[in-house]
């Protein structure tokens, strides 16, 4: 019994993750400008945003990195 508890205390905390990661998370996946439906091409910009595929607005990040 007393190796259950033990047990299931570790695997919560190698689960656990702070409020403010939990936050930051929840955030981002609000932080949606545009609606994309799904049979249409997308992308995402450089702040991690879904946005609708357009060749001339890709961001390249290595390009940006100067490489």
């Amino acid at each position: 019994m007393k190796y259950s508890l033990v047990l299931a205390a570790i695997v919560s905390v190698a689960f656990a993750v702070t409020h403010e990661e939990h936050q930051a998370f929840i955030r981002r996946q609000t932080n949606v400008q545009n609606t994309v439906n799904a049979n249409t091409p997308a992308m995402t910009d450089q702040d991690g945003n879904v946005i609708p595929f357009d060749a001339a607005h890709v961001y390249m990040a290595g390009q940006a990195a100067g490489i």
